[in-house]
């Protein structure tokens, strides 16, 4: 019953190794980092997601220019259809 207590951190995801009896904290070990990349290899990943993202931007703005003539189109033919019905509109909440 003497063995020490291994606790992994959830915030930082560190070992703590506390002694059972005296509740003293003996081993604080922190979580190796995996990246391991040297500044100029991180800054030129950053400056290729930059790119990526304004690549990416500009893709989706020419689609909602895009987009906006379509819904256009659809609503003159829309307004088009529904002038050339003589149909009278029959709302569905005045049917109960």
């Amino acid at each position: 019953m003497a063995a020490n207590i291994e606790i992994t951190c959830p915030c930082c995801e560190s070992l703590i190794v506390v002694d059972r009896l005296t509740g003293e904290i003996l081993l604080h070990k922190k979580k190796e980092s995996k990246s391991g990349l040297s500044l100029e290899a991180m800054v030129a990943n950053l400056d290729s997601q930059k790119s990526e993202l304004a690549k990416k931007f500009d893709k989706n703005m020419e689609s909602q220019k895009d987009r906006a003539r379509i819904l256009e189109e659809r609503f003159k033919e829309a307004l088009k259809k529904a002038e050339s019905t003589d149909e009278k509109y029959v709302n569905p909440m005045d049917m109960d």
